[in-house]
C-alpha cells in the first residue's frame, strides 16, 4: 500500500438487496473481499437506517478508512450516508452505486489513497453508463 497506514473498507447502502446483489457479484468476479457491509433499508424508518449504517462504519472503522456509496442521490439510503458523513471527517461517500464503481474500488484500494480512490471510483461509474 502507498504509505496509507489502512485498508480501505466500503459500506454500501441501498435499497432491498441491491447492496448484496453487487458485491455476490463482485465476489463472482474478484473472489472473496474483506472489510465490506451491505445495509438494505428494507423495512427501515430513517432512524432505524442511520443506526445501522453507523453500527456498519463502526464495525469497519478500527482497521479501516470508511467509504459509505449508497444507491441513489436524493433517497433515504443517500441522506442518512450525507448525515454521516457531516458527523464523521474521516468517512468519505460517494452516491449512485453501480457495479462498476464497486470493481474499481475492490480492484485498487489496496495502493490507492481514499480521496484519490473516491475519485477514480467516481469517474469509473459515470464512464461505464453508455447508450448502445
Amino acid at each position: 500500500m502507498s504509505g496509507q497506514s489502512k485498508r480501505i473498507g466500503c459500506v454500501i447502502v441501498a435499497h432491498g438487496n441491491v447492496g448484496q446483489c453487487l458485491m455476490e457479484a463482485v465476489q463472482g468476479i474478484l473472489g472473496k473481499q474483506a472489510n465490506w457491509v451491505a445495509v438494505s433499508n428494507a423495512g427501515m424508518g430513517l432512524g432505524d437506517l442511520n443506526e445501522a449504517v453507523r453500527s456498519a462504519v463502526a464495525s469497519l472503522r478500527s482497521e479501516c478508512e470508511v467509504v459509505v456509496i449508497s444507491d441513489m442521490p436524493g433517497g433515504s439510503c443517500h441522506h442518512v450516508c450525507q448525515e454521516m458523513i457531516a458527523e464523521s471527517a474521516d468517512v468519505r461517500a460517494l452516491t449512485g452505486v453501480n457495479l462498476m464503481m464497486l470493481l474499481e474500488f475492490f480492484v485498487k484500494r489496496d495502493r490507492t489513497e481514499v480521496d484519490e480512490l473516491i475519485q477514480t471510483v467516481k469517474e469509473r461509474g459515470r464512464d461505464a453508463v453508455r447508450i448502445l
